[in-house]
């Protein structure tokens, strides 16, 4: 399953390969988004998507009339979570839920109702 994301004007998607994934790679997402300049997917893809970018004036560029919007076409990186873990570490890991002993025991003297 892949999720996407974009930071600082770049698409990219992070891909869970099982279910026990899911939480890392909607962490991965939201870091990835923050603070996309920290890390280097390109060379970990393993697919790529492309997308159109949204709308710009081009009336910078040479041989193109003033007040001419364009679409740009670009292409986004798939990265596993695997990959992302083993190059920078694992943002979640998986911990078994503990019910203190203080919730198990019985309540003397309360009426449930």
């Amino acid at each position: 399953m892949d999720f996407y994301g974009d930071g600082e004007g770049w698409r990219f998607a992070v891909r869970a390969e099982s279910p026990g994934q899911v939480l890392a790679a909607k962490c991965w997402v939201a870091c990835l988004s923050v603070r996309r300049r920290a890390f280097r997917i390109v060379d970990l893809a393993v697919d790529s998507f492309n997308y159109v970018d949204g709308v710009f004036d081009a009336a910078g560029l040479t041989g193109i009339e003033l007040g001419t919007n364009m679409r740009i076409r670009r292409q986004g990186q798939v990265v596993t979570v695997d990959a992302l873990n083993n190059r920078y570490g694992a943002l979640w890991t998986h911990r078994e839920a503990s019910i203190p002993s203080v919730c198990i025991k019985p309540a003397n003297k309360i009426a449930i109702s």
